[in-house]
């Protein structure tokens, strides 16, 4: 007999009911020889009211008899009681046998067995094993496998389940180049579930994974130890893995080897088991992938579109023959509807795949979709028909003029086994893209391990083999995609160093001229001083590849090419980057950067100083009061290679505002070792603690510290929260702590803060990132008048908005990032000049002495280089250390003038010989055994100097040249920890120095924002609606909170919408698994925070930057759609007119009629997108992204309110 059981407590385990279960049905009234055995099974799927299970019982009258005794009242575990029921479902009989047959085991005997044979951690030996992938119908296609001995363990050391095969000399090889053992590593985050069927006794196991194993070969043949692994993209160098065979179905020997294997899995790495009544096993069944075909038929349709259909094929949403079977469909969709095809085919695939399902259904009609039994043509029909009726009405749905400075980008990443494409989605724009325009015959291309991570040599593993087998042949010959050929063209050095280069195809110019890598890379510039010299030839490429805003056209005219360096008496240029330009041309260039913009409020304060690109030029422009008309000098530090013709000086950076400042870890190493007060940093991080944990205690809180760690700005919480205080009196957050106004208990915004609190903490404890109040970061530039001696600076803080303007003066410490030598750190004085005073926001070093303090300082200088000032006193150094000099490497040379093979080359020296980072985690860990004077971290600091030239001289460090720990299993110190890891293991120690004690007193528990789950709405706005009554907006000549007419409901509700399925797409392009079912909360999204552990901290920091430009433009759209459609407003201004929002309004002094009217119909434009945003939650409360859409709205609200208090 089984008996349902539900309400199970979360925290209930199965061996925590079979316990309990045995108390009772092991004494009377149960037989007691033997003893009755059952089975309890706990389903997966958890229920809102608690866990549910089956209790499989041998015979129907022990079944009764528990019914007639705990029926009623139900048995209680953990403090919850468990309601029993008989089973309506058919009976297990297999299950019920099993029973009658098998003696009852005690669990707890049975897990101490199991332990006992998972402390011997032997792998299992495997009868049969396939790589393959689930189906829709939760079959299994079996596609590839090698014949030989093969088992499967579950390694606790390395915390990964590992497969190995190794070949069988006994049998036949058809794979002839095979002949070392093969390995295919499992990390448990990309296993889904171990799949398998409880209630038969088989032996099959089935591991169902979300992205690839880590493929790796042991070359050590002979067994002496010397041969590193080699990465792999599949299972042998010579055969790839099948697309899409991430699954792995294990044969064991035994049930009980299964069983082990399976308690070792789901115990110690934590992974979920699903219990599935059959899993049927296909063979091969991909082996005719009609590839060439497809890539024929997508190169005859539109780029757009055809990347949209690979993309489905490359995700596995569609196989090859599915989209044959399409073509005559996909064909006539691009006819009928052009421009709209791929986006009508993107709301195809999500339909077909169950997007939708995930995020709930915009309206009910479309749940329809998924449980009719219709075709892939009818399904694509319904889906244009639904598109067609919802764009009849003249609507622009988020698709506002395009910008000079961000452009939609394609992008593919190339793991070791796979290709995954992006987009398109915003990126800041280079002006190459400018120059060229036709945007989609550029494709940006990254290289990724398969856990989104860089991939990086490390002292386990060489990537050699992988980058030459897989990589080198992409970079030489080009990459498919959607029909086209795509040929490497070049970087910057921001995407070098993220291993990112960009990929085009051919196209026509407007002259008719045919494009190609070769034409564009011949038209950046002369570059015949450098043919023999690959790194540096593609590093001034890069320059033209920077990503930068545009500002104007010069005239040859405003150009002077001839402005001398400054050089000290031993022959150290001390202007190294730097130039002057005239304020006549800073004023122009700054105005133009603010074009479009309807109110000129920021072109009163002209930045002091621009980071700039110009032609064959790069670095920092100062203004210069002394210099007449619109004229830029520059230096010959500056001009990299001879490019006259091009004359768009772009953008990179300004000093507009002073930028905060925080410690970090090799910072705060060297400042304890140069007698830094350490209390000071201990109370300054105390301080940041208590900051963070109060982002949920009041709306003012929240605005202070998320604005000054940089979150929510997309969606522009700071003042959100401002205004929901001043204006609505109204508290954020849902927290015990009393509170003088009330408080609006949104879902959205408590898991957002949550999210920006988590992210704050996690910060300061793996990055010691802890801000110093009232120091600043700024740009670095010359002194042009030689006004500073040596061993001075000019600094002076100003901001409009925060009401700052401070000049430094006094003994202040100056630095740059990254820190590493003892010297990095140096005590200036901050003096004051009136030849300065015009200057603001930038450091002044002085032109004076032997040698540039930018260059002392870890080898800087002043193209664009940041530099921390500190003026607190406490964090002073009380001792100094030498600067760092060190004699640069040569040089790498060709004989041969140099072609795109050299270039390829390099890359891949750099990719696998980028040891910056390795070298920055040694110099941590030797800091921290012994000091930064050391013997081993002075070596250290000479190879990062020479790591972080390599980029240029195409030089590298040599691996075996850093120094190595006397035991190669040294443990790391607790702060150098990662995040989730376990520091009671052999692998750390705690650290006796600040950077532990920091390390231990940051509270922070890993924290994951939750899906709504429940029946009403999340967004409790009827508290906003009741706040907003009290305002008197009528007094404000704003109407009041009416009922929006129903053409304005209709125009929001399709607003909403194409908002909702816009951000869901964004939020599924930075995850660390690249499938259809995940995706970044929404919270996650709105705070500007992803909080999955990634294991590469700086990708994690990429994909947020990321993001967040993406999240920003699409709120914008939004915003610029809730304006008022006329009123004398360009569609260009209205976009526009979104940058800054209303709160620059403060500094106006009066509003004309129209702007007055503009603000009022605006005002009801808002309030409808609310209105509409909360009827949906109220009928869709898990709808993904309709409470951000309600955030948008409200905050164009308040803004408008706020203006309207200044009139």
């Amino acid at each position: 007999m089984e008996i349902f059981l539900r309400n199970i407590a979360f925290a209930v385990t199965q061996e925590d009911l079979t316990l309990e279960f045995a108390k009772i049905l092991h004494k009377p009234p149960f037989p007691l020889d033997p003893l009755l055995n059952f089975e309890i099974q706990i389903f997966y799927k958890a229920h809102p009211n608690g866990k549910r299970g089956i209790l499989a019982l041998p015979t129907v009258d022990s079944g009764n008899s528990l019914l007639r005794a705990y029926g009623d009242t139900g048995i209680v575990v953990k403090g919850r009681q468990i309601l029993l029921s008989k089973s309506t479902q058919s009976i297990n009989k297999a299950r019920i046998q099993r029973l009658n047959t098998i003696p009852w085991v005690d669990p707890v005997k049975l897990r101490e067995e199991k332990e006992r044979l998972l402390q011997q951690s032997r792998p299992f030996q495997l009868l049969r094993y396939s790589f393959g992938r689930f189906n829709r119908d939760d079959s299994f296609s079996s596609e590839f496998n090698l014949p030989g001995i093969a088992d499967v363990s579950c390694d606790l050391e390395r915390r990964q389940v590992r497969f190995t095969v190794r070949p069988d000399d006994e049998s036949d090889n058809p794979y002839h180049y095979w002949d070392s053992t093969s390995v295919a590593s499992y990390a448990p985050l990309k296993i889904a579930a171990l799949v398998g069927n409880q209630d038969d006794d088989t032996h099959i196991l089935f591991i169902r994974a979300d992205a690839p194993p880590v493929f790796s070969v042991d070359n050590d043949a002979s067994g002496n130890g010397h041969a590193s692994p080699q990465r792999l993209a599949g299972l042998t160098r010579h055969y790839p893995m099948p697309p899409g065979s991430h699954s792995l179905m294990l044969a064991f020997s035994s049930q009980p080897d299964a069983e082990t294997f399976m308690y070792a899995c789901r115990n110690r790495l934590h992974m979920r088991y699903s219990p599935v009544p059959h899993v049927r096993i296909h063979d091969h069944t991909s082996n005719s992938n009609p590839v060439e075909e497809l890539h024929e038929f997508l190169s005859e349709i539109p780029y757009e579109l055809g990347f949209q259909v690979e993309k489905t094929v490359a995700n596995f949403v569609f196989t090859p023959m599915e989209i044959l079977l399409l073509k005559e469909a996909i064909i006539s969709l691009q006819t009928e509807h052009g421009p709209d095809a791929p986006e009508i085919f993107q709301s195809f695939a999500s339909e077909h795949e169950g997007h939708n399902a995930n995020r709930k259904p915009r309206r009910k009609r479309r749940t329809q979709w998924h449980t009719s039994r219709e075709d892939l043509t009818s399904l694509l029909g319904q889906v244009i028909h639904e598109f067609t009726r919802e764009h009849q009405r003249p609507l622009r749905l988020l698709a506002p003029p395009p910008q000079d400075g961000v452009y939609q980008s394609y992008h593919m990443i190339l793991t070791p086994t796979r290709h995954i494409l992006e987009g398109p989605l915003p990126d800041q724009s280079n002006s190459v893209l400018r120059k060229y325009k036709n945007h989609e015959c550029f494709l940006r291309v990254t290289f990724q391990d398969e856990n989104r991570s860089k991939l990086r040599r490390d002292l386990d593993s060489s990537i050699s083999d992988l980058l030459k087998e897989r990589y080198r042949p992409i970079m030489l010959k080009g990459y498919r995609v959607a029909g086209r050929q795509f040929q490497f063209l070049g970087y910057s050095m921001s995407g070098l160093r993220d291993h990112s280069v960009w990929f085009m195809t051919p196209f026509m110019d407007d002259s008719g001229t045919l494009l190609d890598v070769e034409l564009i890379r011949s038209s950046l510039g002369d570059f015949s001083k450098l043919v023999n010299q690959p790194a540096r030839l593609a590093a001034r490429w890069s320059q033209a590849f920077s990503g930068t805003d545009p500002s104007m056209t010069l005239l040859p005219k405003e150009i002077d090419y001839h402005y001398p360096d400054r050089v000290s008496p031993s022959k150290n240029v001390m202007t190294d980057g730097c130039s002057p330009i005239s304020v006549g041309l800073a004023k122009e260039i700054w105005r133009s950067l603010q074009k479009g913009k309807k109110r000129p409020a920021k072109l009163r304060n002209v930045p002091s100083a621009f980071q700039f690109r110009l032609g064959g030029a790069k670095g920092m422009v100062v203004q210069d009061p002394t210099i007449e008309g619109n004229l830029v000098r520059l230096r010959p530090s500056q001009i990299k290679f001879d490019a006259q013709e091009n004359l768009t000086f772009d953008v990179q950076s300004t000093s507009a505002k002073p930028k905060a400042m925080f410690l970090n870890r090799p910072l705060i190493v060297l400042m304890e070792f140069l007698g830094v007060d350490t209390d000071r940093i201990i109370e300054l991080q105390d301080d940041a603690i208590t900051k963070a944990q109060s982002v949920r205690s009041s709306s003012i809180d929240a605005s202070k510290v998320i604005q000054q760690h940089g979150l929510g700005g997309s969606f522009h919480l700071p003042s959100l929260f401002r205004n929901l205080s001043h204006i609505l009196k109204l508290d954020v957050g849902n927290t015990e702590e009393e509170s003088s106004q009330a408080r609006w208990t949104s879902e959205l915004i408590e898991s957002s803060l949550h999210c920006a609190e988590t992210q704050i903490l996690r910060e300061l404890k793996y990055r010691a990132h802890i801000a110093v109040p009232d120091s600043y970061t700024l740009l670095g530039v010359s002194d042009e008048w030689g006004c500073l001696k040596e061993g001075e600076i000019y600094a002076a803080v100003f901001d409009e908005r925060k009401g700052l303007n401070e000049q430094i003066l006094g003994e202040v410490a100056v630095t740059r990032s990254p820190q590493i030598h003892p010297g990095d750190l140096q005590v200036v004085k901050a003096v004051h000049r009136p030849e300065l005073a015009h200057l603001k926001n930038v450091v002044v070093f002085s032109c004076e002495g032997q040698r540039a303090l930018a260059s002392c300082l870890g080898g800087g200088d002043l193209d664009g280089d940041d530099f921390n000032i500190i003026l607190d006193p406490k964090l002073l150094p009380t001792h100094y250390g030498e600067p760092g000099e060190y004699q640069a490497l040569p040089i790498k040379q060709t004989l041969a003038p140099c072609d795109i093979t050299d270039v390829v080359d390099f890359v891949f020296d750099y990719i696998e010989a980028d040891l910056v980072g390795l070298i920055a985690i040694q110099h941590l860990r030797f800091s921290d055994l012994e000091d930064p004077g050391c013997a081993e971290c002075m070596e250290l600091a000479k190879l990062a100097s020479h790591a972080v030239d390599f980029p240029k001289s195409g030089t590298p460090v040599n691996f075996a040249q850093l120094p190595r720990f006397k035991s190669r299993n040294q443990p790391r110190p607790d702060f150098l920890a990662k995040e989730g890891a376990d520091l009671n293991s052999d692998q750390y120690y705690n650290s006796k120095k600040l950077l532990g004690q920091l390390y231990r007193r940051v509270p922070v528990k890993k924290w994951i924002p939750q899906e709504w789950n429940e029946d009403f709405s999340p967004s409790n706005g009827y508290t906003v609606e009741e706040a907003f009554a009290d305002v008197g907006l009528r007094n404000l000549g704003l109407s009041g909170l009416t009922d929006p007419t129903q053409e304005l409901i209709e125009e929001m509700t399709y607003l909403l919408e194409a908002y909702c399925d816009q951000l869901l797409v964004i939020g599924q392009s930075h995850t660390i698994l690249k499938n259809k079912d995940s995706h970044v909360s929404e919270a996650e999204l709105v705070s500007g925070t992803i909080m999955a552990n990634w294991s590469d901290h700086h990708r994690r920091r990429d994909a947020v930057t990321a993001m967040n430009l993406q999240t920003h433009e699409l709120v914008r759209a939004v915003r610029a759609e809730l304006l008022v459609k006329d009123l004398a407003m360009t569609e260009t201004e209205m976009y526009y007119e979104e940058e800054d929002d209303y709160d620059d309004w403060t500094f106006r002094e009066e509003f004309d009629d129209t702007e007055q009217r503009s603000m009022g119909e605006t005002f009801k434009r808002s309030w409808a997108a609310w209105c509409v945003a909360e009827d949906t939650l109220q009928e869709q409360p898990r709808m993904f992204g309709a409470q951000s859409f309600g955030l948008i709205a409200l905050g164009k609200m308040l803004e408008i309110v706020k203006a309207s208090y200044m009139m």
